[in-house]
């Protein structure tokens, strides 16, 4: 331990060395500026960022959303899954880690040959968060910034990386599709209000492993007025709670949504799961993903398709938007990438129900 420590502070080191020499020319108030970020540190940053490093797996996906050319390495290997949605010069791009929280492993190596202007850390604000900035820029000598992104908060998240990237433009027509999406979602929640649906979210290999109320990926289902019926103490970590089938047939959910590599394909045979309101009135579906879980996982700006497919199933009668139309336009916008009819179809072939 004492020995990766001090290999530790020597890259750290390194790292600072290297930042100090990129950066002999002057720099003044023409170049810098001061940015509060959303933890209320106040940082020096350059006036305008193109090189920039996420900090984990929820901040690269905001991030690419908006600047894609400007994230210059990853937080973690891009899976076939999100590689398909993504044009190849972005693929080899420098793996740089997790900078914190767990499962946190930093590529310092790669960190000090890519040279960012900053990291960015983008979610939800932990207790610790300023805490947990001010180590990582003591760690790296790289300006590190908070920008709060929970689904309310996620457009005004998207104008101020426009400003801090020069992209107010582009971050303005994410921003208003952010607003869009959750005024769609209220206005559907109100229509519902006398006579709200239940929903069970289901993962692993049993589909007995669910995310609670209040849990951050499940927390769409609240958003399009649903009640998600696992109103239990949330689990530690974020894979969710495991339940019995027993409490399963208690609940007895109006609808069920199920993750990918879950039941879907077992659940109308198996006589443990067939007795179920929902499995036989063919409410049970399964959360597309492409490239990343349409649910929350991780919970970033795909949660945003997410209530426009949640709302439709929950809710067909109250749902007046053409779901295939609004998914061209999301990911379009967040993604970068066209989809075709035949791949709509295929993201949306699990979500018809089992009749």
């Amino acid at each position: 331990m004492e020995r990766k420590m001090k290999h530790f502070r020597f890259l750290s080191s390194l790292l600072g060395l290297g930042l100090l020499l990129a950066s002999l020319a002057p720099l003044s108030a023409q170049t810098t500026r001061l940015f509060t970020d959303s933890a209320g540190r106040t940082v020096v940053l350059p006036r305008t960022l193109d090189r920039i490093a996420p900090s984990g797996p929820l901040a690269q996906i905001v991030l690419y959303s908006l600047a894609p050319e400007s994230v210059i390495g990853w937080s973690s290997r891009l899976p076939q899954t999100v590689r398909a949605y993504m044009p190849a010069r972005h693929w080899e791009k420098p793996l740089f880690g997790q900078f914190y929280g767990t499962g946190s492993a930093t590529n310092l190596e790669a960190l000090i040959a890519a040279a960012p202007q900053v990291i960015i850390d983008i979610g939800e604000a932990k207790p610790s968060i300023r805490e947990d900035m001010d180590t990582l820029q003591h760690q790296t000598g790289i300006p590190v910034i908070f920008i709060e992104a929970t689904l309310p908060t996620l457009a005004q998240a998207y104008r101020t990386l426009g400003e801090l990237t020069g992209l107010p433009q582009e971050a303005e027509a994410l921003a208003v599709f952010c607003e869009r999406t959750l005024q769609t979602a209220a206005a559907i929640s109100a229509a519902a209000a006398a006579r709200p649906r239940s929903v069970y979210y289901g993962e692993g290999e049993t589909g007995l492993n669910t995310n609670p109320a209040g849990s951050v990926h499940a927390d769409v289902i609240p958003v399009v007025g649903a009640r998600n019926v696992a109103e239990i103490p949330l689990g530690r970590g974020s894979g969710g709670n495991t339940i019995s089938i027993e409490q399963l047939m208690l609940w007895n959910p109006d609808v069920i949504i199920l993750g990918p590599g879950s039941v879907y394909d077992s659940v109308r045979a198996d006589p443990l799961w067939r007795d179920l309101a929902a499995v036989q009135a063919g409410r049970v579906y399964e959360i597309p993903t492409g490239p990343y879980n349409w649910m929350g996982r991780p919970p970033a700006a795909n949660r945003l398709i997410g209530i426009y497919w949640l709302a439709a199933i929950v809710y067909p009668e109250h749902f007046r938007e053409e779901l295939a139309a609004v998914a061209r336009e999301f990911y379009d916008l967040f993604y970068h990438y066209e989809l075709s009819a035949e791949e709509i179809s295929q993201l949306l072939s699990r979500s018809a129900g089992l009749r």
